[in-house]
């Protein structure tokens, strides 16, 4: 079985709501793509705040995430949002040549963004369609 790495803004919301926000989207694409991937997460024991004492162990648990991944989907659809951490999860995924799919367009035409990105497609629907269509064994 596959298992796909999601990945997106976490960073740059000034409430909880923004949170909530972002874990939304990744416990619907899980509950969607359960059946058929193993599906993880950067927020997975850590919904209600960080429980590292030191971020380093987020950041270790992040590139081990993307390493035993096959495919990375990307939320891309929140502009204004911090992309930084998600931009180094990209280029560590290029570097270990994972499939990576940005669905949005809030940071389109990021250089970096765009050129580690193995394709871009409008929604989280469509990355999902097509996770199934090529990936699914």
């Amino acid at each position: 079985m596959k298992t796909i790495f999601l990945a997106g803004p976490m960073r740059g919301f000034s409430d909880a709501e923004g949170r909530k926000k972002t874990l939304e989207w990744r416990e619907e694409a899980k509950k969607i793509l359960s059946s058929h991937f193993i599906v993880k997460h950067a927020y997975r024991g850590r919904e209600n705040g960080e429980t590292f004492s030191d971020p380093k162990g987020a950041i270790m648990r992040d590139k081990q995430d993307v390493l035993s991944a096959d495919i990375i989907i990307v939320n891309d659809t929140i502009p204004g949002a911090s992309m930084i951490g998600t931009s180094m999860e990209i280029l560590f995924a290029f570097l270990h040549n994972k499939t990576i799919i940005v669905f949005g367009d809030a940071h389109k035409g990021d250089y970096w963004l765009d050129y580690h990105a193995t394709m871009r497609v409008k929604d989280m629907d469509e990355a999902i369609r097509i996770c199934k269509d090529l990936f699914y064994e």
